[in-house]
């Protein structure tokens, strides 16, 4: 039986260091989302409350505008046609938050976070 760590340091830890090597690996929407450190083989499973999506940048400002259709489909449709341009941006653990962003659909995706498990992989 694998051993989790339920403490948000890991992830943040990885995004601090590597920030690169951070990659979706499984989506199981609405609540959970899998993450995978390929610099320190970690897999980092995040529990979700909340998952919100919004135009990313526009013109140089941070677009507030949110996205017509439920969150949790916009990022399993990204998920499923190019994971690879999904690519973590904002981590605080202070907050639970985790911002995702996909470079193909300019969508951000804004995550308040319930429980950060970490195991090795």
């Amino acid at each position: 039986m694998a051993l989790f760590y339920t403490s948000g340091a890991f992830i943040q830890q990885c995004f601090a260091a590597h920030r690169l090597c951070l990659t979706v690996k499984k989506v199981g929407l609405p609540e959970k989302i899998l993450l995978g450190c390929s610099s320190c083989h970690l897999l980092h499973r995040l529990t979700l409350r909340l998952l919100t999506a919004r135009r990313a940048q526009v013109e140089g400002r941070l677009g507030e505008e949110s996205v017509g259709q439920d969150a949790s489909v916009s990022f399993g449709d990204c998920f499923a046609s190019h994971p690879a341009a999904l690519a973590m941006s904002e981590m605080d653990v202070v907050q639970d938050r985790v911002g995702l962003r996909c470079a193909d659909c300019r969508l951000a995706y804004d995550m308040d976070v319930t429980l950060f498990e970490t195991r090795q992989g």
